[in-house]
């Protein structure tokens, strides 16, 4: 398990960031408000989720354990992967889709790329405590 990586942002793309530390660049996918609120060289903190299947390993990374915590629920709920929660977790910041989901705005969480009515309906039937 990697619990964070903290290091220089030496990449920012569409989907994911790299984060050197040590003469190592971490490729890590990360929700577009994150993009969105680090800057290239930047110093940060990245709390993340390794992703393992039999075919890909992948570094998921989040500026805040509250999001890392929204992500690890989301991707427990069947049909939700993690490119899936990415993109929810994109739309909006934690506490506002918190809100929706316990308002169960099903609306709102298809506005994620890849997210459908039913798979909405799961998530707010799954989280909405």
């Amino acid at each position: 398990m990697i619990s964070y990586i903290q290091g220089t942002v030496s990449k920012i793309d569409e989907e994911l960031i790299i984060v050197e530390t040590n003469n190592i660049g971490y490729g890590i996918f990360t929700s577009l408000n994150t993009i969105d609120s680090i800057n290239l060289n930047e110093e940060i903190k990245v709390h993340t989720h390794l992703y393992v299947r039999e075919d890909k390993i992948n570094l998921f990374g989040f500026l805040t354990e509250e999001e890392l915590d929204m992500f690890e629920k989301l991707i427990k709920i069947s049909g939700v992967g993690p490119k899936a929660a990415i993109a929810i977790l994109s739309i909006s910041k934690v506490k506002t889709l918190k809100r929706e989901i316990a308002n169960e705005n099903i609306n709102y969480l298809k506005k994620a790329s890849g997210i459908g009515k039913k798979t909405a309906g799961k998530i707010v039937l799954e989280l909405k405590d």
